[in-house]
C-alpha cells in the first residue's frame, strides 16, 4: 500500500470519527450546554428515532423521508419528558442525571416488551457505490457491476487497492451541515435570541415577555429530535436493539463534557476534531479498542488542563483579548 493511499485511508477514518461524534452528540450538547441538564436517555432517544426509520422503510417511505420522521418522533418524546418530568430538575445535575437514567431504563424496556429483542436490519444507502483507490487504478467511483468485475471470485480486490464506503461521506456532510444550521438559528433567528437570553438569565428573560417555560420545551425538543435523526442515520449501519443507543451514549457524553458548556458550538466543534483525530490515530496504530481508551486519555488530559472545556478555553482567550 502506498503512502497516498494510507493518508486517504486515514483521512476517511477521520472524517468518519468526526461524523459519528457530531451526530451523536450535538443533540446531548444542546441539552447539557444551554439547560444544564445531564440527559442519560439521549441514547434511548437515539434508539426512538433507529426505530421510526426502520419501521417507515420497511412500510416504503424513502430514507431521507424516514430519518426526518426521526427526528420528528424523537423530538415529541423529548418534549413530553420535558413536560412531565425534565422541567423540575434545571441546573440540577444530580437530580436530572438520575431521573433520566430512570427514564432511559423505563424506554428501553418498554421497547423490549412491545418489539422484542431486535428487528429487521436496514440496508446501507449507496451500498453498492465504492470508492476505489491504490494500486494501478488510482481513484474510481465503481457501481456494481464495474466493482464485481473487478473483484476475483471472493470479493477481494486486487493487491494495493483499498474501497471506501459513499454513505460514511454523505454522513459526514450532513453532520457539517448540522452544526451549520443550528449556529444559524441561534445566531440569526428570534428563537435563537429568545434561547439564548433565557439561558443566560431565565428570570430576567421571563420579566422581559419572554416565555421561558415554552423555550425550554422547544430547546429540549430541539435536541432530542437532532438524537432521533443521528439514531435514524445510525440504523443504517448498525443492528436495531432496544439498547441500541447505549454504543453511542458514552462516546456522546465524553465529546460534551470535552467541549465544556460556555459555548456549545465551538466546544462541540473543537471536542470532535481533537478526540476523532486521537481516536483515528491509536486505532490505526493499534486497535479500535485502544483507539477508545486513547479517546478517553485524551479527555482525562484536556479536562486536567482546561477544567471548564475547551469552550471554556476560548472563551477566556477572547476575554483577555477585549
Amino acid at each position: 500500500m502506498n503512502l497516498g493511499t494510507e493518508l486517504f485511508g486515514f483521512a476517511f477514518q477521520y472524517i468518519d470519527s468526526v461524523a459519528f461524534l457530531i451526530l451523536s452528540a450535538i443533540g446531548l450538547s444542546i441539552i447539557f450546554g444551554m439547560m444544564g441538564v445531564i440527559n442519560m436517555a439521549h441514547g434511548e432517544l437515539m434508539m426512538i428515532g433507529a426505530y421510526v426509520t426502520a419501521y417507515s422503510i420497511h412500510n416504503g417511505v424513502p430514507v431521507p423521508i424516514a430519518i426526518l420522521f426521526a427526528g420528528v418522533g424523537a423530538g415529541i418524546a423529548g418534549i413530553i419528558m420535558e413536560r412531565l418530568i425534565i422541567r423540575h430538575f434545571y441546573k440540577q445535575l444530580l437530580s436530572s442525571l438520575v431521573v433520566t437514567w430512570g427514564i432511559s431504563m423505563v424506554i428501553s424496556q418498554l421497547f423490549l416488551v412491545l418489539f422484542g429483542p431486535t428487528m429487521e436490519s436496514l440496508r446501507t444507502p449507496f451500498s453498492s457505490i465504492k470508492i476505489l483507490i491504490g494500486g494501478d487504478i488510482g481513484f474510481a467511483i465503481l457501481g456494481p457491476k464495474s466493482f464485481a468485475a473487478l473483484a476475483d471470485a471472493s470479493g477481494r480486490l486486487p493487491s494495493g487497492v483499498e474501497s471506501f464506503g459513499v454513505y460514511r461521506i454523505i454522513m459526514f456532510v450532513i453532520a457539517v451541515l448540522l452544526i451549520a444550521a443550528i449556529w444559524a438559528l441561534m445566531r440569526y433567528t428570534e428563537f435563537g435570541g429568545r434561547a439564548r437570553a433565557t439561558m443566560d438569565n431565565p428570570k430576567m428573560a421571563n420579566a422581559l415577555g419572554i416565555n421561558t417555560s415554552h423555550i425550554y420545551a422547544y430547546t429540549f425538543g430541539l435536541g432530542s429530535a437532532l438524537a432521533g435523526i443521528a439514531g435514524g442515520m445510525f440504523a443504517l449501519t448498525a443492528s436495531i436493539t432496544p439498547f441500541f443507543g447505549a454504543a453511542y451514549t458514552a462516546k456522546a457524553f465524553i465529546t460534551v463534557v470535552v467541549g465544556g458548556s460556555a459555548n456549545f458550538i465551538s466546544g462541540l466543534v473543537g471536542s470532535v476534531l481533537t478526540l476523532g483525530g486521537v481516536q483515528t490515530l491509536f486505532t490505526n496504530i493499534f486497535s479500535v479498542y485502544i483507539g477508545f481508551v486513547g479517546m478517553i486519555a485524551a479527555a482525562f488530559l484536556i479536562l486536567l488542563l482546561m477544567p471548564t472545556g475547551i469552550s471554556g478555553f476560548i472563551e477566556r482567550i477572547k476575554a483577555r483579548t477585549k
